[in-house]
């Protein structure tokens, strides 16, 4: 961990994010949120009750947002996010600024390994549409302001949108899904237009509908159409307070995930001990894929041995001009020194490899 006169010598230098192009072989990164602290809660409760003003919250958003840039890049990753600190929760910052959905809600199960994990979820009660800019722009030219290294915004996709609401408007959710995906692609173009080069769709629960998956990648397709942006597809077995939410497997997924128009495919391995890295040599691709390699779900922090024997057996399968690095899934829900300690371990044990990787192809040479 760095000094504290290092820490000010990191904070005050010029700041210029690097492009895509300078980054490392196995680039690090994270899949979106960060560790949330307990006292932005009460920062917003106090701001919902009147007894703190709306700018007093705002300010308490930055230092929250700035704390998580710097944790990353203290942290060594290459490609950061703002942590999703601003949002309410993945799904209800866009749920309640999208015309529509009655966030009175009702309590649902989320996935169909557990039906005690319930969350309340908003109601779909009319028509969606837009009810103008989500702001995803303004958070990301905050984030750009105040980064050093390179960045990516995550923007929860239209399934996940859909499924974790209950519709009572739509004839099916595929309609509700299409609707979702003609507001999305507006936010995307917006990022864009602000000066963000690379986007994740988070559509974590696409595990458990296997069998819509011809439909899900043409609307994954048709939501990121235009959008001149790097793009990345996050799918996982969902991630709620740290536990698993599905059953299904990857192998339910191909080859039809390689037909999304996305540069990457970012899954979790870690958690599976590896299982789901043959498919990438079953079902070639020149996608790059992002391999999680640390366990959120476990509150153990992984040695970077641990981390680097994980990234050897992806290397198996997965070309390392092609492989990016990154946790299983969010860190929402850890201890901040939890999180900061196991991406310490992640970048320290991707060197590791990288290492490895220069000596050998030095010996090569």
């Amino acid at each position: 961990m760095l000094t504290h006169p290092d820490y000010f010598f990191f904070t005050h230098q010029c700041r210029n994010n690097p492009p895509m192009a300078q980054l490392p072989l196995l680039p690090t990164t994270v899949i979106g949120s960060y560790s949330f602290p307990s006292w932005l809660a009460q920062v917003r409760s106090l701001g919902k009750q009147g007894t703190i003003s709306a700018a007093d919250v705002a300010e308490a958003h930055d230092h929250a947002v700035r704390s998580a840039i710097l944790d990353q890049e203290l942290a060594g990753v290459d490609i950061i996010t703002d942590g999703e600190l601003r949002r309410e929760t993945m799904v209800n910052f866009f749920s309640m600024r999208i015309h529509g959905f009655d966030m009175a809600g009702k309590m649902k199960p989320i996935g169909n390994l557990d039906p005690s994990i319930q969350m309340l979820d908003p109601v779909v009660r009319e028509k969606v549409r837009s009810k103008g800019s989500l702001g995803m722009d303004e958070h990301f030219r905050f984030l750009k302001a105040h980064a050093r290294h390179a960045t990516k915004v995550c923007v929860t996709g239209p399934h996940m949108l859909a499924k974790r609401a209950t519709n009572e408007y739509y004839p099916s959710d595929k309609e509700l899904i299409a609707d979702l995906t003609e507001i999305l692609r507006t936010e995307l173009q917006g990022l864009v237009a602000a000066g963000c080069t690379f986007i994740q769709i988070d559509e974590p629960i696409w595990v458990g509908y296997p069998k819509d998956m011809p439909w899900l990648v043409e609307m994954f397709n048709r939501l990121v159409d235009g959008v001149d942006a790097k793009i990345a597809l996050h799918v996982c077995y969902g991630n709620y307070q740290l536990k698993r939410l599905f059953k299904g497997q990857y192998r339910e997924l191909f080859p039809a995930i390689l037909d999304t128009h996305a540069d990457q495919i970012s899954m979790e391995f870690a958690v599976s001990d590896g299982i789901g890295l043959e498919l990438f040599q079953e079902f070639p691709t020149d996608k790059e894929v992002v391999v999680g390699v640390i366990d959120v779900k476990d509150d153990a922090v992984e040695t970077p041995d641990v981390v680097a024997e994980r990234i050897r057996q992806a290397l198996r399968y997965i070309p390392a001009e092609r492989m990016y690095i990154s946790p299983d899934c969010g860190m929402k829900f850890m201890p901040r020194d939890r999180a900061f300690a196991k991406l310490q371990a992640m970048v320290e044990g991707t060197q590791m490899v990288r290492e490895e990787l220069a000596r050998e192809q030095t010996h090569r040479g």
